[in-house]
């Protein structure tokens, strides 16, 4: 690159003139931009202004106060702030749902000896005992100073009703309340006591329709997330029509993936239905499946939101990538979250595991202990326009890993040749060159030492980037109808994840 003299020539003074640069040449390789991005529907405690206001926070209280505590925005935030303190985070809230979700249980009777409820509210649990002398009122009144007392951690509140009763309402309308999980069950009856209305896992019903993204979405034009997490409902993640908010992240993000200023973002949704509709979802095109900007994570019957598990995915993303662009996260412990009521029940099989990666759902699974783990985490690309299978996109790390060398590039480019001119290639490339002027060659030459950079951190495939260097793969050329623009393509081959180690052991005789 030519020299950009420190001292004028037409100055005549003799001397030394100095100039410290600490920022010459381009920026080196590394992590590229890591917002977040959560969209969820605050409670009336929230003071977001609806579907117009963006705002960055930085704590989990800034959420709490955004949306209001315990609110799924509110629940989202907090495991991400636990997972990295740091993370860049902007929220918006679409407006709710139409109705609010309920639940009624109901103490009756009055135990001859002390008696022991265990309650489970999206696997937040407790023991309430109802001694004798207690009557049902008093005794639903301890279960639901428990449950208000967790007004940080629930996404619901509780209130008396009639003698015995108690109210499990929703924090937020909509069909998001619907996927909240309660079991409240005696241990064992000692006298005429009972506990009804969740002694099996129960959910909340009668919250109706899910808000609607579009105008939520626009607040975001203007900065770029890394991954945007609508925080819906597992009635919306599952639908497969048009109207659907997957499909309308998806439209979001592809309006803005290319272009001068392009944003190269993605979305993580989280599920906590069953295989199968969530396979049904994946890779319809209607409910914006078969994306490789977009990621599902399942947990079946997983007690906490589905937007919990998505936080979750999305901040694990952020933070190992940060340290290495194509981490391995497979096998990944799941923190701050609680699966399902029966691990045995619904611990997918082999057979589901390979139905749900191979249908473009990232899976959680339990190990030994019982502990969650990430099993692996793929696109929800899956299948060909065909609809046969379509394996080139299938880990996340993929498109992670792509993303920062994009954003590596939309960078390192302008701060590589600024004000530059360009000229062809010379059939001498030992001819000087004007002042500031370039020509194709030297653009080429500097991505290919860039992306041999990228291989030496672990994230490009170094033998790959070598044969595709010797094939005449990369183009570095001057556009033939306007000549002061330059195309360029660059191959990038990420290095997979060791995902299989397939191991024969063979006996040999005495």
């Amino acid at each position: 690159m030519p020299v950009t003299p420190v001292v004028a020539p037409s100055v005549v003074t003799p001397g030394l003139y100095l100039s410290v640069n600490l920022l010459a040449g381009s920026q080196s390789t590394g992590a590229g931009n890591r917002r977040i991005a959560i969209l969820a529907s605050k409670s009336a405690s929230g003071n977001l202004t609806n579907d117009t206001e963006r705002r960055t926070i930085t704590s989990a209280d800034d959420a709490s106060t955004a949306f209001g505590p315990g609110t799924l925005g509110h629940l989202a935030a907090k495991i991400i702030f636990n997972k990295w303190p740091a993370a860049p985070v902007d929220v918006v809230s679409p407006a709710p749902g139409a109705t609010l979700a309920t639940l009624a249980v109901t103490a009756a009777g009055a135990p001859t000896s002390a008696s022991v409820a265990d309650v489970d509210v999206c696997g937040r649990t407790s023991q309430v005992t109802w001694e004798v002398g207690e009557s049902p009122t008093q005794f639903a009144a301890k279960i639901i100073a428990w449950l208000n007392g967790l007004n940080d951690d629930l996404p619901v509140t509780s209130a008396a009703g009639a003698a015995g009763v108690l109210n499990i309402n929703s924090k937020v309308n909509g069909n998001i309340g619907n996927d909240i999980i309660v079991e409240m069950k005696l241990r064992a009856q000692t006298g005429t006591e009972t506990l009804t209305g969740a002694t099996t896992p129960t959910k909340l019903a009668g919250g109706t329709t899910d808000p609607d993204l579009t105008t939520a979405l626009t607040a975001l034009v203007g900065r770029t997330y890394r991954y945007i997490i609508p925080c819906l409902s597992n009635t919306d993640a599952a639908n497969v029509l048009a109207s659907n908010n997957i499909k309308k992240t998806r439209t979001h993000i592809n309006l803005y993936n290319t272009g001068l200023d392009a944003r190269l973002q993605q979305q993580v949704v989280g599920y906590t239905g069953t295989v199968a509709s969530a396979i049904a979802s994946t890779p319809h095109t209607n409910s914006g499946g078969n994306d490789g900007t977009g990621e599902m994570i399942l947990c079946i019957g997983g007690r906490s939101m589905p937007a919990e598990f998505a936080a979750w995915e999305a901040v694990g993303r952020a933070y190992a990538t940060s340290l290495d662009p194509a981490a391995n996260r497979i096998g990944e412990l799941c923190e701050w979250l609680y699966g399902s009521h029966d691990v045995v029940a619904d611990k997918p099989t082999a057979a589901e595991s390979e139905q749900a990666i191979g249908g473009g759902v990232s899976l959680v699974s339990y190990n030994a202990q019982d502990a969650m783990f990430l099993v692996r985490a793929v696109t929800m690309h899956s299948q060909t326009t065909t609809g046969g299978a379509d394996r080139r996109l299938l880990d996340t790390q993929n498109v992670d890993a792509v993303y920062d060398i994009a954003e590596d590039l939309q960078t390192a480019l302008p701060q590589e040749f600024p004000n530059s001119k360009i000229t062809a290639d010379s059939d001498n490339p030992t001819d000087p060159l004007p002042p500031r002027t370039v020509t194709p060659r030297d653009i080429k030459a500097f991505i290919v030492s860039r992306m041999f950079t990228w291989a030496k951190l672990g994230v490009v495939d170094r033998t790959k980037l070598q044969t595709a260097v010797d094939a005449g793969d990369f183009i570095v050329e001057i556009n033939s109808t306007d000549a002061s623009q330059v195309d360029i393509v660059v191959p990038a081959s990420i290095l997979p994840p060791l995902a299989k180690m397939g191991v024969q052991v063979n006996r040999v005789p005495a």
